[in-house]
């Protein structure tokens, strides 16, 4: 069997995701828009959790895909991990891209149905509004992915 690297699957799930949001893009039929954009959901969602593996390998962390144990388990090593600091003030925000992106999975995978995001204020969007928020998520999760990479690479 063949060794994959936290950091190829990662990228990989964003690559699947941004290739998705691009069929999507060209797509002239409302269903099959709605069902790639489902799928890159699941990618950016997946390469969230394999930016998490990566962390954890990294900082010698458990296996834990959640943010707040994990960065409790780094302060309690006395490691100072951004990354996960980022993450853990981004997940406090309700408005903030991640936290759309994690609720937006949670709502795809329970079969919500999802409602519109027009005169609302308090969403960056969520559906209906031609696959702008699901590039939102991978631009912001793939930024944050790499600026990851270089702090843990200059170490």
């Amino acid at each position: 069997m063949i060794s994959v690297s936290y950091a190829s699957v990662t990228n990989q799930r964003l690559d699947a995701a941004k290739r998705l949001l691009a069929l999507a893009q060209s797509s002239d039929e409302a269903w099959l828009v709605s069902s790639l954009e489902g799928s890159a959901l699941f990618q950016l969602r997946s390469a969230f959790n394999g930016l998490l593996q990566e962390v954890a390998q990294s900082y010698a962390l458990s296996d834990c895909l959640d943010v707040i144990t994990l960065a409790s388990e780094a302060e309690a090593k006395q490691s100072v991990v951004p990354v996960l600091s980022e993450l853990k003030d981004l997940i406090s925000q309700s408005r903030s891209w991640c936290c759309q992106l994690l609720s937006a999975y949670q709502q795809q995978l329970e079969c919500h149905l999802v409602q519109s995001s027009f005169g609302r204020t308090d969403l960056i969007g969520s559906g209906g509004d031609d696959g702008a928020s699901m590039q939102l998520y991978l631009t912001k999760l793939t930024d944050l992915v790499l600026r990851f990479r270089e702090e843990s690479s200059e170490y």
